[in-house]
């Protein structure tokens, strides 16, 4: 099989992790489950309910992750909206937040083929954005993209904090036995989980293990965090997707030298 025993360190957050861990163990990988991200909502929760009692002032929902999916329905199900209203349409990153959505009774009317923040405004484009109004919701962390975008083609944009990233609790023991005994491969799918990394494992403990292992992230903001700490990204999709990111690993894993190790 494609992972033949490799340890693949996965970084997501609870309730995330098991989808991808799923995906290495069918193709024979050992995943190691070590969370960097603990989702959690905004500080502020004004902003949100604010934006739901005037949800149909919108022409268009944007979701850029299953995260902002799943924390914006949640809380448009406890404001008793259990659909979009009449007019609204929603617009997904991807496939993944597509499916997210359809569970989630906020079925995507758009899905861009290019999943990035780039592709999606793309997509919007066909549908046309001069004179349209857009919500957006969000990390509080979120990438100013999507919004600069839709303002600059003659769009309004207003962006909601839906979550916020958090430090997970750190366990001792999993963070002992990475550090004695690296990963093959290390992924990361945002820039809060590669930077908590180091504040989980420690920068010096965190720094050997990724100089021993293979890096592999999904996007180009997180592989810029990985290049900002001087590291080399190995391994990235073309399809910022779970499976993509096994594929690629599988392709990287393939393409190895014969001693195994890290081609840095």
């Amino acid at each position: 099989m494609g992972l033949s025993g490799k340890r693949i360190l996965v970084t997501r957050g609870e309730g995330q992790a098991e989808e991808f861990a799923g995906l290495i163990r069918k193709r024979g990988g050992v995943p190691v489950l070590f969370p960097t991200i603990r989702l959690v909502p905004p500080d502020d929760a004004a902003p949100l309910g604010c934006a739901l009692a005037r949800l149909s002032t919108f022409d268009w929902i944007l979701f850029a992750s299953a995260n902002a999916a799943k924390f914006f329905c949640g809380s448009a199900v406890q404001a008793s909206i259990l659909r979009p209203p009449r007019g609204v349409r929603v617009a997904s990153i991807g496939p993944g937040t597509s499916r997210e959505l359809q569970r989630l009774g906020f079925p995507a009317d758009l899905t861009a083929s290019r999943h990035t923040a780039e592709g999606l405004v793309d997509a919007l484009r066909s549908e046309g954005i001069a004179g349209k109004r857009f919500l957006l919701p969000r990390a509080a962390e979120g990438r100013e993209t999507i919004p600069a975008e839709i303002l600059r083609l003659g769009g309004s944009v207003e962006t909601v904090a839906v979550y916020r990233n958090g430090l997970p609790e750190k366990d001792d023991r999993a963070a002992r036995e990475i550090a004695a005994a690296p990963p093959d491969v290390c992924t990361f799918a945002s820039p809060s989980a590669f930077r908590n990394f180091f504040l989980l494992l420690g920068e010096g403990p965190a720094s050997e293990v990724l100089r021993r292992s293979r890096i592999a992230v999904i996007g180009e903001v997180t592989a810029r965090a990985v290049a900002k700490k001087k590291f080399a990204v190995d391994i990235m999709p073309e399809k910022y997707t779970l499976e993509g990111m096994v594929e690629a690993i599988e392709a990287r894993i393939a393409s190895a030298k014969p001693d195994g190790g890290p081609n840095r």
